[in-house]
């Protein structure tokens, strides 16, 4: 055999290993993960709409870092759910790839928002990687949280731009779309699956739970794997507010990076008001989904 095969024959196998490796791999929930990844939520159902969330994050980021971990125990009332908001966080280095997550704002006697971010479960001393996510390298985890939490971490600990946009959606579709976030996270704490950047990552996990309460709603496109277009894509089915504006001009006013610089010492309870009242304009769309009127 000449070396040109031999070097061939050997690669193969090394590719062909590495593959069965990706394949017998088995998602777990019992690696030893970063601080901030290591409790998987549950949601637990109480009398009538009530919920309790149980490895509820509420943790404190300044511009040094964590400065409080607390995980604890929470309360909500579906029945009182009336908004939901989309976020994204553009990577520095190019930002057709970027993280997003959800928030929904609950009024009445449980008034209160929180925020779920589907993430690559890291392990300690782990980094992400987008290569290595499609490999199988990271379980997927759906963390529940404080709003403050995350926002103090991607616009102060991180200092990155961070871009916020209310979703056109009744609080009856909010309260569906709740309902199977709610599912996907209690049966992902039950049978643990892997991140994948490709088919499983943070913004197409957030379309299959609103795709499984209104099928259809977001058929596939490529922002589904470019995260850093799905706000735009939104903004084409309508998601987005005022639907009349070009897409720039809805960014231009989107972006609350140096709001939640300028809010974060507020106590929990009133900062996720006093940085929506920073939103200029105020966004207050007529409520829509797959482009009908509800409201």
């Amino acid at each position: 055999m000449s070396l040109r095969m031999m070097i061939i024959a050997g690669i193969s196998v090394f590719i062909g290993i590495a593959i069965l490796a990706v394949l017998l791999r088995t998602p777990r929930n019992d690696r030893p993960w970063i601080d901030a990844l290591a409790r998987p939520p549950e949601f637990v159902k109480g009398a009538d709409t009530l919920w309790s969330i149980r490895n509820f994050r509420a943790f404190v980021f300044d511009k040094d870092g964590e400065t409080e971990k607390a995980w604890r125990e929470e309360l909500i009332d579906a029945e009182d759910l009336a908004e939901v908001w989309f976020f994204i966080e553009p990577f520095e280095k190019w930002d057709s790839a970027a993280h997003s997550f959800l928030s929904f704002v609950f009024e009445g006697e449980h008034a209160k928002t929180i925020s779920v971010s589907v993430e690559a479960r890291r392990e300690v001393g782990e980094t992400y990687s987008g290569l290595k996510g499609i490999f199988n390298k990271y379980e997927l985890i759906y963390i529940w949280s404080t709003e403050k939490d995350i926002l103090t971490r991607i616009a102060v600990d991180l200092d990155h731009d961070l871009y916020a946009y209310r979703l056109n959606v009744t609080p009856e579709q909010a309260q569906a779309i709740l309902m199977h976030f709610i599912n996907r996270t209690n049966t992902l704490a039950e049978r643990p699956r892997f991140y994948n950047t490709l088919v499983s990552n943070c913004t197409n996990e957030l379309a299959k739970a609103v795709n499984a309460a209104f099928p259809g709603a977001l058929p596939w496109h490529f922002a589904h794997v470019l995260t850093g277009h799905s706000a735009e894509r939104l903004h084409e089915l309508g998601f987005l507010s005022p639907e009349a504006t070009v897409f720039e001009g809805i960014k231009a006013n989107a972006n609350i990076r140096s709001i939640v610089q300028d809010v974060k010492a507020l106590p929990e309870n009133e900062f996720d008001d006093a940085w929506r009242a920073h939103l200029a304009p105020k966004i207050r769309p007529h409520e829509k989904i797959n482009g009908t009127s509800r409201g």
